[in-house]
């Protein structure tokens, strides 16, 4: 799956986790550009993301992940 591929599923899994509609995801996004962007939020939309690729996140990833940029990488990597 290309990057253009899961940042377009991944939108609509965005959107409906941070209540943004029209979001433009980006790899810097984090939780200091993102209103929203709550601790709640991120474990729903984290839990949302493995509902919709089929995969659970490693404990690491998790310790690692601070942008959108970093979401979107570990998902390419569980995909490939």
């Amino acid at each position: 799956m290309t990057r253009e591929e899961i940042i377009s599923k991944l939108t609509p899994i965005a959107e409906a986790s941070f209540q943004k509609s029209g979001m433009v995801l980006t790899n810097d996004m984090c939780a200091q550009n993102v209103d929203t962007w709550t601790s709640l939020a991120f474990m729903q939309f984290l839990t949302a993301i493995e509902e919709q690729f089929g995969f659970k996140f490693k404990m690491m990833e998790l310790i690692q992940i601070k942008t959108m940029g970093n979401i979107i990488d570990a998902i390419g990597s569980h995909l490939s």
